[in-house]
């Protein structure tokens, strides 16, 4: 009887070991197994059934990753086996709720891509805001003692709402693009007051240099306090201080990673962004969060982009938001028409637009369009409709604009942080090459024309140079070619086949390549021109323009 005991004992230590292999789940309550000697029969069923249970309490778990935990504590006729830590993969779970393979695709999609969306508000900052104006600070220990307070809370400041939006991040330190319209009215604001006292700051410096070259005082302390008036002449004016170096604007923009997402589940924080650039002309604008943190870096999980040139029409999308505040938000719906034009906010048209019936909302705009391999193919940035909802008709961005663009500022954001610490930053070749669908179509025409010559295509294609910048250093070799189109008519020029010895198969591999340069760096450059001959110049590469 004994040797029974032991033996069914041992089976269940197995079947044990099997579910620390197969399950696991994020904050379970502890469950307690006790199985008397009577029900060994029936031990296999019931820890069947236990690792069932977690599926059916499934639907109130946050699908914040891929895998999900659970400690389930087990005990069998008295003696204690312990906490059985065990993980399950999502897709499993997926499996046992019979889903289809669309419906995964779409819950596969929300699950790894929605917590790089984020909610994005503009605030006209009160008085009372830590963040507001320099005035705040005049107010006394007690104020600056609560604000601070409220700050580390990071909780959304007093004042006067601007708009509200969605945002997705693009960059692991802290970069996010929304719509422009999106925080317009904030940015609008903060340059207003930048350029009031841009002008008077201006006025000062130009009034303090007539002073000293009409009146030449011979010693320089009484011009120090002429100047000293004058700069708090203009702060007076302006009403407004410099803290620390750092600007005091009237507007705010903060962002949430998903209504308490991020979070022990008391509060909702907020972090505080700066406006780096806008592109009006895309209805873009480019966020960076101030706040540096672990907790930060743990939230930030950049979005790929996907190519919206190769979008087909009936090919299915989706779109995650925050419609009326709601976070996180997902729908789906297909790819309704491309090539559409749209007036922006700017009042140019937008070329190239998706047309799309995912439902897209008040609140979506600034979100993420995508594919189902979940990439970036647009930004939702408008809608028609009679009733201000969605009524099927909904326009986005496309991708392939934006992630150029927005790149370029990012780099540029960078690199001028690096310029003002005195670091070197990026090299700089100043020779733009083809990309996206123009990349595609020159390298079927070269492809063919070496057929037609009956040459080796097999060969890296190399980067095909489009334009070269009047301050590129390549200016200074002689018979370098680009690309030109002209009346519809295609003249391929040269191309970059290797970087420093290192072979480049297409402009995603130069760009790449080149981003690891410095400036100031010495390089050699492979260049083949239609008819297959090379030669290798060097330039020395230059410190990029801001």
């Amino acid at each position: 009887m004994a040797a029974k005991r032991s033996t069914s004992h041992n089976q269940i230590e197995q079947q044990c070991r099997e579910i620390r292999r197969k399950i696991s789940y994020p904050q379970a309550p502890t469950a307690l197994l006790d199985i008397s000697p009577i029900r060994m029969a029936f031990s296999r069923p019931l820890l069947s059934f236990l690792c069932i249970l977690p599926a059916l309490a499934f639907n109130n778990i946050p699908f914040r990753q891929r895998t999900l935990h659970r400690k389930v504590h087990l005990a069998v006729a008295g003696n204690d086996l312990g906490s059985v830590d065990v993980t399950v993969k999502a897709t499993d779970l997926d499996d046992s709720l019979g889903l289809s393979p669309e419906e995964k695709t779409v819950v596969n999609i929300h699950r790894v891509c929605s917590p790089s969306v984020v909610y994005v508000t503009s605030v006209l900052l009160s008085s009372s805001s830590p963040v507001s104006s320099a005035r705040t600070r005049r107010r006394g220990k007690k104020n600056t003692e609560r604000d601070n307070s409220q700050k580390q809370k990071n909780k959304l400041p007093n004042g006067m709402s601007l708009g509200s939006g969605s945002g997705f991040v693009i960059d692991s330190e802290g970069y996010i693009v929304t719509n422009y319209h999106v925080v317009q009215s904030a940015y609008e604001s903060n340059q207003a007051v930048l350029q009031y006292e841009k002008f008077w700051h201006d006025f000062a410096k130009n009034t303090t240099q007539n002073i000293k070259e009409k009146l030449s005082f011979s010693r320089s302390n009484v011009m120090d306090n002429v100047e000293g008036v004058l700069n708090r002449t203009v702060n007076a004016i302006t009403g407004r201080e410099r803290d620390n170096g750092t600007e005091v604007l009237p507007a705010g923009i903060f962002v949430r990673f998903g209504e308490n997402g991020d979070t022990d589940g008391s509060i909702t924080s907020y972090y505080s962004c700066e406006i780096v650039d806008v592109k009006k002309e895309l209805d873009i604008a480019v966020l960076k969060i101030i706040e540096s943190s672990d907790k930060i870096t743990n939230l930030l999980k950049p979005m790929q982009f996907g190519s919206s040139s190769n979008l087909v029409v009936g090919q299915s999308l989706v779109a995650i938001g925050n419609p009326f505040g709601l976070d996180r938000t997902i729908t789906s719906g297909l790819v309704s028409a491309t090539g559409r034009s749209v007036t922006g906010v700017a009042g140019n048209q937008i070329k190239n637009c998706i047309q799309t019936d995912c439902a897209i909302n008040p609140g979506n705009s600034g979100g993420p369009l995508l594919n189902l391999k979940g990439e970036v193919v647009g930004v939702n940035t408008m809608i028609i409709s009679a009733s201000g909802s969605s009524s099927g008709i909904g326009f986005a961005v496309p991708g392939d604009c934006v992630k150029e663009n927005a790149d370029k500022i990012v780099e540029l954001h960078k690199q001028r942080k690096l310029r003002d610490a005195k670091r070197k930053g990026r090299g700089w070749l100043g020779a733009a090459v083809a990309t996206s669908s123009l990349e595609e179509s020159l390298r079927k025409r070269l492809l063919s024309a070496y057929l037609e010559q009956n040459k080796n295509s097999g060969q890296e294609m190399g980067a095909f140079i489009t334009s070269i910048d009047t301050k590129s250093p390549l200016l200074s070799q002689q018979g370098v070619f680009t690309t030109s189109i002209t009346k519809g008519n295609v003249e391929i020029g040269d191309r970059i086949v290797s970087v420093g010895g290192n072979a480049i198969e297409n402009a995603e591999a130069f760009v790449r390549d080149m981003k690891g340069r410095v400036e100031g760096e010495n390089l050699s450059l492979t260049i083949e021109n239609v008819g297959g001959e090379r030669r290798v110049v060097y330039v020395t590469l230059g410190q990029i323009p801001l």
